[in-house]
């Protein structure tokens, strides 16, 4: 067997056109599937990412109506209570207080739908380091101002420093009305998130004159607990409230961030298959040439006594070591490039969101998808290789050496 380890080693280097290509197109298939592996991952995770911290959490708790109409202490103290001892779970991580409702933004004869959101920037750094800013004053300014998007900047023609009016209605009905300046302007994110229009809390709370707020969300470091946390909190809910309240964690509005993520991962994989299926029967028409080109030379092995097996494994071991060699090439290539993009991200424009469901394009270094590539980069190639020197078992070697 040695010696035809020693033959294949030799091939290699005698045969390096023939093996260039081979190598070339393992290095592209392999590489290429691992970087649409991890752009249709770094897709879902993204999406799924800026849902929890900009609007769900791992979970979300919605105070009732009636709760938010009431503002005693005692009311106040009662979800107090209920957030330490939500709090004091060991799945989870933080709680974060929201103030959510509907309302128009005027500048001017301009006027826009927007998502208000109250928010306390104090417990809300991960949020705030989520945003990409086109123009933004100080975060300190935040405490006073609006932090609104490209899109609602554009549509009522207004920039950081300006003054806008917020529209809103009270939660016992009013209407209120009151005078804010931006004091940042963030990057497109998505189209669910591009109306959303961020405010201190406790100005918010003002603006729709409430002691509490409407949302609690509840954060975990293990987003796999997120189920437990919800069995959890219905729990303490049933223990602390009498009215209802409506809790859901964060599956249950991640639906359009599935959709978005299994369209690109289809289409991705899709391509790659395709692509994997050309490389496929291109090695295999390489390795049959190689074999008519070199039948003198498998005529003689066979004449002299070699087994026809053992000059197959030959032509096999050759495939494996090029193989090998190429496919840790295009792992090292496009893994260097999809760790690069997992840290900086490409920032694709508003129009990708259509696409993508957000401007910024992440993938997901994962490094079993780094393992699953390499083992399709060896398999394929011998699959190729088993398949073209088959016709090896059934050859006369007299044929073979006179055989012009």
């Amino acid at each position: 067997m040695g010696i035809f380890i020693k033959v294949a080693l030799r091939n290699i280097t005698r045969h390096w056109s023939r093996n260039l290509l081979i190598g070339l197109s393992i290095s592209l298939a392999t590489g290429l599937f691992f970087l649409v592996v991890s752009i249709s991952g770094g897709i879902e995770r993204q999406m799924i990412g800026d849902l929890i911290q900009i609007e769900t959490g791992a979970v979300s708790i919605t105070v009732s109506d009636s709760l938010l109409k009431k503002t005693s202490d005692e009311h106040q103290k009662r979800l107090t209570d209920l957030k330490a001892s939500i709090h004091n779970l060991p799945e989870v991580s933080g709680i974060r207080e929201r103030l959510y409702s509907r309302a128009l933004l005027y500048a001017g004869n301009q006027s826009a739908d927007i998502n208000l959101r109250g928010v306390d920037w104090a417990k809300e750094s991960a949020l705030f380091s989520s945003f990409q800013f086109d123009k933004i004053r100080a975060k300190d300014s935040l405490q006073e101002g609006l932090l609104i998007s490209e899109s609602v900047s554009t549509k009522l023609d207004v920039g950081v420093n300006d003054l806008c009016f917020i529209m809103i209605q009270t939660v016992q009905g009013g209407l209120n009305l009151g005078e804010y300046p931006i004091s940042g302007i963030y990057r497109n994110i998505s189209g669910w998130a591009n109306t959303m229009v961020f405010l201190n809390m406790e100005e918010s709370k003002i603006l729709m004159n409430t002691a509490l707020p409407t949302h609690i969300l509840v954060d975990t470091d293990q987003l796999h607990t997120a189920p437990t946390i919800l069995s959890k909190t219905k729990n303490l809910l049933q223990q602390e409230f009498n009215d209802t309240m409506d809790i859901e964690w964060y599956k249950e509005r991640a639906s359009t961030a599935s959709t978005i993520s299994n369209a690109n991962k289809y289409g991705f994989l899709s391509m790659v298959f395709f692509l994997q299926v050309i490389s496929f029967f291109g090695i295999g028409f390489v390795v049959h040439n190689n074999l008519i080109e070199r039948r003198k030379e498998i005529g003689t092995l066979l004449a002299i006594g070699f087994k026809p097996r053992n000059v197959r494994i030959s032509f096999l071991f050759e495939t494996l070591i090029v193989a090998a060699i190429a496919s840790l090439v295009g792992l090292l290539l496009f893994g260097g490039l999809t760790l690069f993009l997992s840290w900086e991200g490409i920032y694709l424009g508003d129009r990708a969101t259509l696409i993508f469901g957000g401007n910024t394009l992440k993938p997901f270094f994962h490094f079993p998808n780094l393992l699953i590539a390499l083992a399709i980069g060896l398999t394929y190639p011998l699959l190729s290789g088993l398949w073209s020197t088959r016709s090896i078992q059934n050859t006369n070697p007299i044929q073979l050496i006179y055989d012009r």
